[in-house]
């Protein structure tokens, strides 16, 4: 309507118009007024038309432009409507939607930097770890060295306090006890150590959970989760492989008793236990290629791989170079053995060859069953963390990191053990030496009781 409006007072057509009414207007005037003699009065009656006129024309202009007004505010009518069914595209559940994702978003960012944090914790706190395992091992080893010189010099320490009784009584006197000194310290202790307290709980019904959680607290948290649980295990299978009386299929003489190499174990000499262990392992190789069949050789093999963990398990405690040597058997028997490969890539850690370390972990990562191997992927995730926060890489630590803590809060492994709890501990540590020998027979079953239950 606007259009044809628009298009009916258009300029051209106007003029056209006026000029054709001008026209016959004027024609009309001047046969009207050819008889008239005044002049006067023609001349006002042609310009009150021409006034006329002008007044219509002032008029055309101004319906022209308030149509063109009411034109384009219909277009602007229609844009807006436009948009707003653009707008009602994006509904209120997208709106919801989209709220959501910005909140998902705003919580991963702050989840990140609580992760981040705690990432950066636990470095400083591994940091510290390796650095009271260094000053244990340089006391250790003073003490060594302090003993060997002792035995030298034994002859001229024996008079050490010959003319010096009247100085050590005035030391005496100005003596003060301090606090400090009479208050309770818990002191760490390696891994070696303490492998007596755990044939201890195993012998007493302990369940494997609150003896990782007892080695953890004396341990002081210095060694990780992992070292401390695959210790755990690798004495349940040294014990199962002596009740099993799988060592009495050797003839070889020289070997120690079962009883003596356990014996030696609690107390922190694995060498006697390794040593069956080897040979046992021997024995099933040898075995092996008297087999037809390659089946049966694969299922000996998983059986030697396994041993094999077990030996890199218990050598760890002393010697990390044997044990990488026996996971790398274990591997090399059993290429799938997924444990072996999380303790590998351990051993290469603890050794600082980092590359191959990350190569291990990263088999661990690839390979592993997220639910059979739950562990080996939570030890893996761990220590990649670290090596990736090292490398600027804090988100996917940060992820790496959460998911192998979530691991280990479920297991409540690091919880630290309360006053009555630490108590037991001190008792049983205080009786370890009077009973560990009838101990270790109750646990092979061997002192006519009912025995340790293996499972």
């Amino acid at each position: 309507m606007f259009d044809k409006l628009l298009d009916t007072l258009s300029a051209s057509e106007i003029a056209a118009s006026i000029s054709t009414q001008l026209d016959v207007l004027a024609g009309f005037v001047n046969n009207y007024l050819t008889g008239m003699d005044n002049l006067k009065m023609a001349s006002i009656i042609l310009m009150i038309l021409a006034l006329l006129l002008f007044l219509l024309l002032i008029v055309i202009i101004y319906i022209k432009t308030i149509v063109a007004f009411l034109r384009n505010d219909k277009d602007s009518k229609l844009l807006e409507m436009d948009e707003d069914g653009e707008d009602d595209i994006f509904d209120e559940e997208d709106q919801l939607r989209l709220n959501q994702i910005i909140d998902d978003q705003e919580r991963e960012r702050e989840l990140e930097k609580e992760l981040q944090k705690e990432l950066e914790m636990a470095h400083a706190e591994r940091v510290v770890a390796e650095k009271k395992q260094q000053d244990a091992l340089k006391k250790q080893s003073d003490k060594e060295d302090i003993l060997k010189s002792d035995q030298k010099d034994d002859a001229i320490k024996l008079d050490w306090k010959k003319g010096k009784l009247k100085e050590l009584d005035a030391l005496a006197q100005n003596f003060e006890i301090k606090p400090d000194i009479l208050s309770y310290h818990q002191s760490n202790r390696q891994l070696n150590e303490l492998i007596g307290l755990i044939i201890d709980m195993i012998g007493r019904g302990v369940d494997e959970l609150k003896i990782a959680q007892t080695i953890m607290f004396r341990n002081q948290y210095m060694s990780s989760e992992e070292d401390v649980l695959q210790l755990i295990d690798a004495v349940k299978d040294f014990i199962g492989l002596c009740k099993n009386k799988e060592f009495s299929k050797l003839e070889e003489a020289s070997l120690p008793n079962e009883e003596e190499a356990l014996y030696h174990l609690a107390e922190g000499d694995p060498s006697l236990a390794l040593a069956l262990i080897e040979a046992l392992m021997d024995f099933g190789i040898d075995r092996a290629g008297s087999l037809s069949t390659d089946a049966k050789k694969d299922i000996l093999y998983q059986e030697i791989s396994r041993q094999a963990v077990v030996f890199g398990n218990l050598a760890a405690v002393n010697d990390i170079m044997l044990a990488t040597g026996a996971f790398e058997l274990s591997i090399e028997l059993a290429p799938n053995n997924i444990s072996a490969w999380s303790r590998l890539a351990d051993m290469y850690s603890k050794a600082q060859s980092t590359s191959k370390a990350i190569w291990a972990y990263q088999n661990v990562l690839k390979s592993a069953d997220g639910e059979l191997n739950a562990r080996e992927v939570a030890n893996a995730s761990k220590n990649m963390s670290q090596y990736l926060y090292a490398q600027g890489n804090s988100l996917q630590a940060a992820k790496l990191y959460n998911s192998s803590k979530q691991y280990y809060d479920s297991l409540g492994i690091n919880r630290r053990l309360d006053k009555q709890e630490i108590e037991i501990v001190e008792i049983i540590e205080s009786h370890h030496q009077d009973e560990i020998q009838s101990t270790i027979l109750r646990i092979l079953g061997r002192d006519g009781g009912k025995g340790f239950s293996f499972d």
